[in-house]
């Protein structure tokens, strides 16, 4: 079968190529998020390949919700099996995030170029790289003739980069995409299978004006706020004292990225207020953060009467972490088509950071990330590339996992 799926990969090597140069070629930045013409494209194109493909739209009502005013798409292709295997999801987005200063470009970020062994734009790995590679291992497998049990769902889905919610978000909560496992967007030198939690925070000093002539009729937000970043100082050395048991994770981090207050250094100033962002391990829970950070205010304002501290959670897009078993089929799956082409066993790890993956097992699905490309390949930067080896490879390797999923009908209903 390896044989097989290394000549069948041969023929499509020039065929995985352009497609991947086309897309890089059609912009789908977000914001704002542009996706009418590369959702035509890949409707047109995995329809000739044999796929079938249906584009869901978003409804304008939800996308005027989030404050977007340009139409939501996600494109969804079935390689079909004969109902007797479990589905498999391999799921890409469509979006990228903005090209930047074109000029500090050597290839144009829109080019798709061929150089050097290399693929280049903004897109060529983060993620048209990987939807190439997810398309490429369905071509693999029919261009081979290999029968599949089940099938084969390639979810193209919109707005990863803001978040998901209209993507893989939407078509999971209103089941219009069904499986029973999912892979989702990752690199090739390694399995992610757990993610951290993510929210976001914003406290608030309320203080007294006053001139600073007479600080005394005054109290100065800024000063009571610098003890509450103290206080998050402190709890974040407690939390590297609470490592992750989690390869590749290390510790809930506390992280106050903004700070604003005041209005002139001659005034008591009134109010102070910081955003807190709180990327947090499987072993913790979001809740269980926030009552350890409300805890340390309040005990702060037990001590100092004059503070006045506000928290709430800026009410953007929250994740709480996701995992999945380190010994689930998928991963088994995986390791095996990766030491039966490569003779590598993958590290599996967890990650500081989130994905689509969350949307999939928060609907009870398993999912894990892997894909071609690395993150030495300038993602969200100037002149992000693919290499070709690696996309190719990793399509190999994809295509003997996704065969021994869809095929293996002891998998039928086992969930996480």
């Amino acid at each position: 079968m390896k044989l097989q799926i290394e000549l069948s990969c041969k023929e499509l090597e020039e065929e995985i190529v352009s497609l991947l140069s086309q897309m890089i070629q059609i912009p789908s930045c977000n914001p704002p998020g542009e996706y009418e013409e590369i959702c035509t494209f890949l409707k047109n194109k995995l329809a000739n390949y044999g796929f079938d493909v249906s584009i869901i739209e978003v409804p304008m009502e939800l996308v005027k919700q989030q404050g977007l005013s340009t139409p939501r798409k996600n494109v969804i292709a079935t390689l079909k099996g004969n109902g007797t295997g479990p589905s498999l999801i391999l799921n890409a987005h469509l979006d990228t995030v903005p090209e930047d200063n074109h000029a500090k470009w050597n290839f144009p970020p829109f080019s798709g170029a061929i150089h050097d062994g290399k693929v280049y734009g903004r897109g060529a790995t983060d993620s048209k790289g990987r939807l190439a590679a997810y398309i490429g291992a369905a071509l693999v497998l029919k261009q081979a003739n290999i029968p599949l049990a089940g099938d084969i769902i390639v979810a193209a889905t919109c707005d990863e980069e803001t978040g998901g919610e209209l993507g893989a978000g939407y078509v999971m909560s209103n089941g219009l995409v069904k499986g029973d496992f999912a892979l989702v967007e990752g690199y090739s030198q390694e399995i992610i299978h757990a993610m951290a939690g993510m929210t976001q925070l914003k406290i608030t000093s309320i203080g007294k004006p006053a001139h600073s002539g007479f600080k005394w009729n005054g109290v100065n937000a800024i000063e009571k706020m610098a003890k509450v970043i103290h206080g998050l100082e402190q709890l974040q050395l407690e939390l590297m004292n609470e490592p992750s048991k989690i390869n590749g994770m290390r510790y809930t981090t506390i992280n106050v990225g903004v700070i604003s207050g005041g209005t002139k250094s001659n005034v008591v100033p009134g109010d102070c207020e910081i955003e807190v962002d709180l990327r947090i391990i499987p072993e913790h829970s979001i809740e269980f953060i926030v009552a350890r950070i409300e805890s340390m205010i309040n005990k702060l304002q037990e001590t100092d009467p004059e503070m006045n501290i506000q928290l709430t959670k800026k009410g953007e897009a929250e994740t709480v972490p996701t995992i999945t078993d380190p010994e689930h089929p998928l991963i088994y799956a995986l390791q095996q088509a990766s030491k039966e082409i490569n003779d590598v066993e993958l590290p599996v790890i967890g990650v500081m950071g989130q994905s689509d993956a969350r949307w999939f097992i928060q609907h009870g699905i398993p999912a894990i990330n892997y894909g071609p490309g690395t993150p030495e390949n300038r993602l969200h930067g100037f002149d992000e590339f693919m290499e070709i080896d690696d996309l190719l490879n990793t399509v190999k390797v994809l295509s003997l996992f996704c065969m021994n999923m869809v095929n293996n009908n002891n998998l039928i209903g086992k969930g996480v």
